[in-house]
């Protein structure tokens, strides 16, 4: 038995290396080899070939990402955007002052006559009949000023309301109120300035061009044209007056109409001195004709 497999074992050897020295253990043996290669191929080279795509495409994606955000004007370091932050904080604070200012001045303009009570003290008036009549006496009160004053007054130049025997509804009332409380301000600053010989005119607008929409959500204007005669040397005090009044007046131009030079016996005051004298030495005034273009803020609360 062992003699027999023993040839068989030969023969199969025989065979074997017949098969691998042969034409057929060639191509075999080709075979083998491009096997092994495609399995390496597979396991190894195609596993990186995928990462190095991979990582191809990302390195491409961040160099245009790099590219885009070296080509922007505007690079922000941390401590520009701090600096940044802490003026836009400023910023906010000054607009909450200037809010908190024209608030206060808007007191003045919101605010109702108000009378005395013997035993309430001041109060407000909720009666329209009462404020109707309380609005005329003040009128009548604020012309005779103007008159005892010897300040000259073109006819209609004051837009005081007449409601006749009407009694006004509190609607109404409202905006005549604040009205009223512009043009006192007003009478107030041409008897305060000494200069003006004569209101020609006051006139309430119905639109403000030079407001700006933006803040229409902040305040609404009312805008008003004023128009007076005076001495050309207290124009600049007249400005000033309207601008300092606890009415947020804000001036939109001033236009000068006619001038006239005449003599004024007004003695200069301390400190104009220089403003009033002529080429000659001699003390004269133009009396000038002009119109001022201004607004009042109403502050919406």
């Amino acid at each position: 038995m062992n003699t027999v497999k023993n040839i068989y074992v030969s023969q199969f050897k025989k065979i074997f290396r017949g098969i691998f020295t042969g034409m057929w253990g060639f191509w075999i043996s080709t075979g083998i080899v491009f096997f092994i290669l495609i399995v390496l191929f597979f396991v190894f080279i195609s596993t990186l070939s995928n990462q190095y795509a991979r990582i191809y495409k990302e390195t491409g994606d961040l160099s245009t990402a790099l590219d885009r955000y070296a080509l922007k004007k505007d690079l922000y370091s941390d401590v520009w955007i701090t600096t940044k932050r802490q003026e836009a904080d400023l910023y906010n604070k000054e607009v909450e002052h200037c809010k908190s200012f024209l608030k206060e001045k808007d007191d003045h303009l919101e605010a109702i006559f108000l009378i005395h009570d013997r035993e309430k003290g001041l109060m407000k008036l909720e009666d329209e009949a009462l404020w109707k009549n309380e609005y005329e006496k003040r009128v009548s009160g604020l012309l005779t000023k103007l008159e005892t004053n010897h300040i000259a007054v073109s006819e209609g130049a004051w837009p005081f309301q007449k409601w006749g025997q009407e009694i006004p509804t509190w609607d109404a009332i409202l905006s005549v109120q604040k009205r009223f409380w512009i043009l006192e301000a007003i009478a107030n600053i041409i008897l305060n300035n000494t200069g003006i010989t004569k209101l020609g005119k006051i006139t309430f607008k119905d639109t403000c061009s030079s407001c700006d929409p933006s803040f229409t959500q902040i305040y609404t204007a009312i805008p008003i044209a004023i128009r007076v005669e005076l001495q050309a040397d207290r124009i600049q005090f007249l400005l000033h007056d309207i601008l300092k009044s606890d009415i947020p007046f804000i001036i939109d131009g001033v236009t000068i109409l006619s001038a006239d030079k005449i003599p004024s016996p007004r003695p200069s005051i301390e400190g104009e001195g220089d403003l009033n004298k002529g080429m000659n030495g001699n003390i004269s005034n133009l009396i000038i004709d002009v119109t001022i273009d201004a607004y009042v803020i109403d502050y919406k609360t």
